[in-house]
């Protein structure tokens, strides 16, 4: 039996005895992993607990995914960093031979005595990355007049910023008084 990547698993056992459970530990790394404004690294370090079932349906898999992102604040632009804990349950059915693909839905597919979970891993990461990640909770931004991080004090440039689209209004209300 080969396994292709970290996140591959013989389940022979489960294939020949039904109802039988089998527990695992995989742990390994996956590329592109992004959304938005938020990814996890290349070279973080993606951990699934799981268990595997044989179940009428084909496999049914339950497990956690744990992993760090990190990302740009959407308010600071600074870096904002978190760890993903993501529960899941999955059913794995088994492609027959000569059968089409499997067209996407809510199940997928396997074939043999390997079962792959690096489509359903990455499916699951990519659904919980934050799509505008924040640094902390109570991130005050950046200054919309002079372009300071306010998270490291007043800017001191005025309280009433100037939007300069409407100077041309402003010079007709002046007018009028």
């Amino acid at each position: 039996m080969s396994l292709k990547h970290p996140f591959a698993m013989g389940i022979t056992r489960l294939r020949k005895e039904p109802a039988s459970v089998l527990g695992f530990e995989l742990s390994g790394r996956m590329d592109d992993l992004r959304v938005a404004s938020s990814c996890v690294g290349d070279d973080e370090l993606i951990d699934v607990v799981g268990i595997a079932e044989s179940v009428h349906g084909g496999i049914l898999i339950t497990a956690t995914i744990s992993a760090g992102w990190k990302g740009e604040c959407r308010r600071c632009l600074g870096v904002a960093v978190g760890r993903l804990e993501i529960s899941l349950r999955e059913l794995f059915e088994r492609e027959e031979t000569g059968a089409q693909r499997f067209a996407e839905g809510d199940t997928y597919p396997y074939s043999g005595d390997v079962l792959d979970l690096q489509e359903m891993i990455k499916d699951q990461v990519l659904l919980e990355l934050p799509l505008a990640p924040l640094c902390k909770g109570d991130c005050k931004g950046l200054c919309a007049t002079c372009g300071k991080d306010l998270n490291l004090g007043p800017c001191g440039c005025g309280s009433t910023p100037v939007d300069l689209g409407w100077s041309a209004l402003d010079a007709l209300v002046d007018k009028d008084r």
